[in-house]
């Protein structure tokens, strides 16, 4: 983090990246108190796997839908407005939230209708962030500042869980909301701090000026700019392979994201403070891969470096089962958990990070965002599925079985669209940025 901060680095971006990580901070800290508040309230009043699931399927579903436009709105439009805007109507819905439930009590429909609501703001958002990066950070830079953020932001996945499990036996779960919407408003005001023009160039987005203007008298504008970034991905080998293994990810990540809380409250029986605990660890796991991926060189072969984490991923499901088919005491169980979540956390920062790493590295700037909203829509577009055919599956199937099917699944899918030429291909293209960026003194 110390050569982000180094007197190479000029004032202003070290300014944006000390902000930029205390919003962050603050918001994801809030955030991870709520999400598990909710998540073990759903699972503790109900029991249902399903109930639990149907509340991450709402907001797939909306923000799968909401994507193509995030993505041509945080081209075409002003990146900071748009962030801003959205951050302040995200912080208004669970400030209503938080007056209904004050006076009223957990009610699981108000959590899916407030989930339903951010979903549809929060693309914008996420997407403008994602395609500032390189405008607020420069370019030579942004691994480091990718790996050295998620390792910063470990912090909150450490402490997040454990407070929430804390206060969640102290408390009523309006103020798990309460504390959600300060840090909303907290991360509101830190981003209008942020220089997000930094290393913003006019002639990025002249190729974008130019065909909106030949698109305006053909197509529609908006059909247009929306189909430009799938049309980038689709005449893409590289690009296409990936953002399909992308959407398989997500989709059995919804195990991952469904299995650990059922089996923990509902099979074993743990106490909320005992949950959080054990998610803590997940945030230790993502704290050393982000040094880790922070502190090495650039990637030369960030893909395969993918396909790599993802094969060791695979074999976590068939051994997070372990608990519930032998005779493991409690604190066995719990010390197993906890070595597990740091693991697979691990492991998804060294999926996801090269990925967009690789992206940000090699997508021409004017396209950006539509091609990020294209990942999250390829990403998106089977994760309600899985997140609704797991949460029915733990409630009806054996756990084995599921397991065991996603497993080989996964393993297949990876070796498929991850293959030869596509890890070549994509060094080959890292190798030429690189050298470019070298030749013009950059």
């Amino acid at each position: 983090m110390f050569i982000l901060l180094s007197r190479e680095v000029p004032h202003e971006e070290k300014l944006n990246f000390i902000i930029y990580i205390f919003s962050r901070l603050t918001l994801n800290l809030g955030s991870l108190i709520y999400t598990f508040a909710v998540s073990y309230s759903i699972l503790y009043f109900t029991g249902s796997a399903l109930y639990f699931a149907i509340n991450l399927a709402i907001t797939s579903v909306v923000m799968t839908l909401m994507l193509p436009l995030s993505g041509v709105m945080s081209d075409l439009g002003d990146k900071r407005r748009i962030i801003l805007s959205g951050e302040i109507i995200l912080t208004l819905i669970m400030a209503g939230l938080l007056i209904f439930t004050y006076f009223n009590g957990f009610n699981l429909f108000a959590i899916y209708i407030t989930s339903f609501l951010t979903a549809l703001v929060n693309p914008f958002v996420s997407n403008s962030f994602q395609t500032s990066m390189t405008e607020m950070f420069h370019k030579e830079r942004i691994q480091k500042v990718m790996g050295y953020v998620s390792a910063i932001m470990s912090s909150a996945i450490i402490i997040g869980p454990a407070m929430g499990g804390v206060l969640f036996g102290l408390f009523d779960f309006y103020i798990m909301i309460l504390i959600f919407t300060i840090t909303y408003a907290v991360s509101t005001l830190l981003d209008f701090f942020i220089k997000f023009d930094l290393y913003y160039d006019s002639e990025d987005y002249v190729l974008n000026d130019t065909t909106a203007t030949e698109a305006a008298s053909a197509f529609g504008k908006f059909k247009h700019d929306v189909w430009q970034g799938i049309e980038y991905i689709k005449n893409s080998y590289v690009f296409l392979r990936v953002f399909m293994m992308a959407a398989f990810i997500n989709f059995f990540a919804s195990l991952m994201g469904i299995y650990p809380e059922k089996a923990m409250i509902t099979e074993l029986k743990f106490e909320p403070e005992t949950v959080g605990l054990i998610n803590a660890f997940d945030g230790v796991g993502v704290l050393i891969a982000g040094i880790i991926i922070g502190s090495v060189k650039q990637f030369k072969n960030p893909v395969g470096l993918m396909k790599i984490s993802l094969l060791l991923w695979t074999f976590t499901i068939p051994l997070y089962l372990l608990p519930l088919y032998t005779n493991m005491t409690d604190t066995y169980s719990i010390v197993f958990f906890a070595a597990m979540g740091f693991s697979v956390a691990a492991m998804l920062q060294v999926i996801n990070v090269p990925l967009f790493t690789y992206v940000q590295l090699t997508v021409p700037q004017y396209i950006k965002g539509r091609v990020f909203s294209a990942i999250g829509l390829f990403a998106s577009s089977i994760t309600p599925a899985g997140t609704l055919l797991y949460g029915f599956a733990y409630d009806y199937i054996p756990f084995w079985i599921i397991h065991g099917i996603s497993f080989a699944a996964l393993i297949a899918v990876t070796l498929i669209f991850l293959n030869k030429r596509v890890i070549t291909e994509s060094k080959a293209d890292v190798l030429r940025i690189s050298a470019e960026l070298k030749s013009s003194g950059e």
